[in-house]
């Protein structure tokens, strides 16, 4: 093949603008890893909508980006001020992934093109390198062992059903993910007794990985996904008085897209 005279001018200029400039095209990048900043708790509002190129520790380096992202839990209403309904996964409802999981996994590895064939693998029309990210990052998931055990669970099992079998609008919101742009958010409240399932805390800790900023407000200061950790793993922010039995407002009209009941009613439930 042989490049037109402006084909090969836009070329140069590409390199120019966008080789070690701090510019950056768009999916410039098909490979990151994402580190955790630990903040204040005001310091989540300050980055929360900045680009990720603009925050702290970010970088890029051997074709890989670093993705400094918030993994928080904010505990307690600032200042008495009121602010998804749990569990986001319910786990008694039957994953149906459950039977082929077995199929996907040797010796803790992920076992990819047997996933990619595989009838129900439901994320084939994704971009070739956000299912590789993705893949990627649930076997670090995997390989980082965070979970606790729980009787008569494969931990390794549950964690790859959960991950393979994520809804359809968390995986659109990591198709379009660009590494050097914003963070796509993951916001979880709970604000009452009904606490995340197991499932809920794999599927945090795995948008973690993949570059997600995920902050859970939980007003009544109540444990959450920390406990189904073997190690802290979370941040958490102590702001003010516990409360309980709050009203959730409203925060459709803050999502930035058109309503759509079946992402927030299952994350925004009203009243618990």
């Amino acid at each position: 093949r042989l490049g037109t005279t402006a084909y090969l001018a836009e070329r140069e200029l590409d390199t120019l603008m966008y080789q070690d400039s701090g510019l950056y095209r768009n999916q410039q990048y098909a490979k990151a890893n994402a580190v955790t900043l630990q903040t204040t708790y005001e310091e989540i509002a300050l980055y929360w909508k900045e680009e990720v190129s603009l925050r702290p520790n970010f970088s890029t380096a051997g074709g890989v980006v670093t993705l400094p992202v918030i993994f928080a839990k904010v505990s307690g209403v600032k200042n008495s001020d009121m602010i998804v309904r749990a569990p986001y996964v319910d786990s008694r409802i039957m994953n149906p992934l459950n039977a082929s999981v077995p199929e996907f996994l040797s010796g803790g590895k992920l076992q990819r093109e047997r996933i990619r064939n595989h009838p129900k693998y439901m994320s084939g029309f994704l971009r070739p390198e956000i299912q590789e990210h993705m893949f990627d990052k649930l076997q670090l998931l995997l390989d980082l062992n965070l979970m606790q055990d729980i009787p008569g669970k494969n931990m390794l099992f549950l964690i790859t059903a959960t991950i393979l079998n994520l809804n359809r609008d968390l995986v659109r919101e990591i198709n379009k993910f660009d590494f050097t742009k914003k963070t796509p958010k993951f916001i979880y409240i709970v604000a009452g007794e009904h606490m995340p399932s197991v499932e809920d805390a794999i599927i945090a800790s795995f948008l973690n990985l993949v570059g997600f900023d995920v902050l859970f407000f939980v007003p009544t200061g109540y444990q959450c996904i920390e406990k189904y950790f073997r190690k802290p793993m979370i941040e958490e922010h102590i702001i003010g008085e516990f409360m309980y039995d709050v009203r959730i407002p409203d925060l459709r009209k803050y999502s930035g897209k058109e309503y759509k009941p079946n992402l927030f009613q299952k994350l925004f439930k009203g009243k618990r």
